[in-house]
């Protein structure tokens, strides 16, 4: 497993090094929903590992489907290639 994953691939993510990994390989380690308001959309918070560095993150809504869906379900020790992300700082943390 660790020759597929893109290791170091999650901070190069975050200091945005030009020759990184587009769409890296990387390991699902844990899947947590969130407490969320009455009527709000369902919310989950997960964790993904690149042999290297861990990084939490927050599902975007719309992917929701891939906790549900059957087939090509997401959940911990699945190996995930990330498409689309957006990487943030929050309270000075990345």
């Amino acid at each position: 497993a660790a020759a597929r994953i893109d290791q170091g691939s999650l901070a190069a993510i975050f200091d945005d090094t030009p020759d990184r990994v587009q769409q890296p390989l990387v390991q699902c380690v844990q899947v947590k929903p969130m407490k969320t308001q009455v009527g709000a959309p369902e919310r989950y918070r997960v964790v993904f590992n690149d042999i290297q560095n861990f990084v939490q993150t927050m599902l975007a809504t719309a992917a929701n489907s891939h906790l549900t869906n059957p087939k090509g379900k997401l959940e911990k020790g699945c190996f995930v290639r990330l498409k689309a992300y957006q990487a943030n700082a929050i309270k000075g943390k990345k």
